[in-house]
């Protein structure tokens, strides 16, 4: 599974790498390239609720593999665009089709295979793929975008997606089907939408997931052309040194982060959220700040993206380790679709906006602005969710930090 989060995380990449020489090639404007961006997120927005419905009917291993499947078909038919219609049309199935329900669907396999416990860990390990894939893509998709083309890169991406796709079918077992039904073959539970959509936790889960998602899908997707913008002057390559860094501190951040707050902030997952989420915030907000156009600067504005990658992280993974922690399992993948749709609003509203914003402005200053502001709400908004809750599928109730203490014992 994480091989399979590794690769999605590199195709929701590849692209902001692909669209700069793109745009130069085929005459692509600023918001052109956010349109294109955009309509994977609505893809992936208007498909994840029906996917999770659909996730509690045929199980997660089929919804799995055949998102890796369709990612790797997507890849190779985007590499025979030449048209602005045609790239939003592929991007648009790409994130309706193949990533609308791999996410929700690992998570699922961790709440129904790992204590609570150890599902922030469990999920810090799998989101961790994020910062692999951000150090792994600059390194290898840069340099194959500007030595072999964006047409060569995707037709490998496909290739990779393929191979890893056949290795999911051939270790996921087939046990979730069989959890959710009985021995006659019959659904146990049946889940209503308006049930769902009636919790307070899902809307609240929903808003913070969507600033945290606009920050960070505004910062994937459009570093790489801020970098090597006229404005900063840096080559393609060097970017993706400095985004593979960045991407380092996003896996620490992720793994050490998840660790240590199951460990030790158990129960205080608000607190960790509020803060990280102000700290990377005004890391962002910093590096542009930075004067541009020197070589030398390349070290301070890497450190600055790195905090950034780093406190976000934390506070990224901490969010998503609630889902799995709030949410009963026979209503864990539509709620946890729903929660999701927020994240898919903030990264399809992101991209397009900052584009507008580069387009009017002419420069970065008021996308980095954006950063900042849309960070503190971010923070602003964990603070309404309810600290205390009742664990889901623990026997007696006790909260994590009184599971955590009496395993000590």
């Amino acid at each position: 599974m994480f091989l399979g989060y590794t690769m999605i995380y590199i195709d929701k990449l590849s692209i902001s790498i692909s669209l700069v020489p793109m745009s130069k090639d085929l005459g692509i404007s600023p918001s052109q390239k956010g349109l294109i961006m955009s309509a994977f997120f609505l893809g992936y927005a208007i498909m994840q609720v029906p996917i999770g419905f659909l996730n509690t009917k045929i199980g997660s291993k089929k919804i799995l593999t055949v998102s890796i499947f369709a990612l790797g078909l997507f890849a190779a038919l985007f590499s025979f665009g030449t048209s602005v219609i045609y790239f939003v049309l592929i991007r648009f199935l790409s994130g309706a089709l193949a990533h609308s329900g791999y996410a929700q669907s690992v998570s699922k396999e961790v709440q129904a295979n790992v204590p609570v416990s150890q599902r922030t860990f469990a999920n810090g390990i799998l989101l961790s793929s994020s910062g692999i894939a951000s150090i792994l893509g600059p390194i290898f998709v840069s340099p194959a975008v500007q030595n072999l083309g964006y047409k060569q890169t995707y037709i490998i991406l496909t290739v990779i997606a393929l191979v890893i796709g056949l290795v999911l079918v051939a270790i996921i077992p087939n046990s979730d089907h069989a959890q959710m039904t009985n021995t006659n073959g019959e659904y146990v539970t049946k889940v209503s939408l308006g049930k769902i959509l009636s919790n307070q936790i899902v809307w609240l889960l929903l808003i913070c997931d969507f600033f945290v998602n606009a920050v960070m899908y505004g910062v994937i997707n459009w570093t790489p052309s801020f970098l090597t913008s006229d404005e900063v002057g840096f080559t393609l390559t060097q970017q993706g040194k400095m985004t593979s860094v960045a991407g380092a501190f996003f896996l620490i951040g992720a793994l050490g982060g998840s660790y240590l707050v199951g460990k030790f902030f158990a129960d205080r997952e608000r607190d960790v959220i509020a803060v990280f989420a102000i700290l990377g915030s005004v890391a962002l907000f910093t590096a542009f700040h930075i004067p541009h156009g020197d070589a030398m600067n390349m070290i301070p504005m890497t450190i600055c993206f790195a905090i950034g990658d780093l406190s976000y992280a934390i506070a990224f993974t901490t969010l998503l380790s609630l889902p799995l922690k709030r949410f009963k399992p026979a209503e864990f993948a539509p709620s946890y679709a729903c929660v999701a749709m927020g994240g898919i609003l903030g990264g399809f509203i992101a991209p397009y906006s900052i584009g507008f914003l580069v387009e009017k402005t002419g420069g970065y200053a008021s996308v980095f602005t954006s950063f900042l502001v849309v960070g503190l709400l971010f923070a602003l908004a964990i603070r309404f969710l309810p600290k205390h809750y009742a664990p889901i599928d623990e026997a007696p109730v006790m909260t994590e930090t009184e599971e955590l203490l009496e395993h000590e014992l």
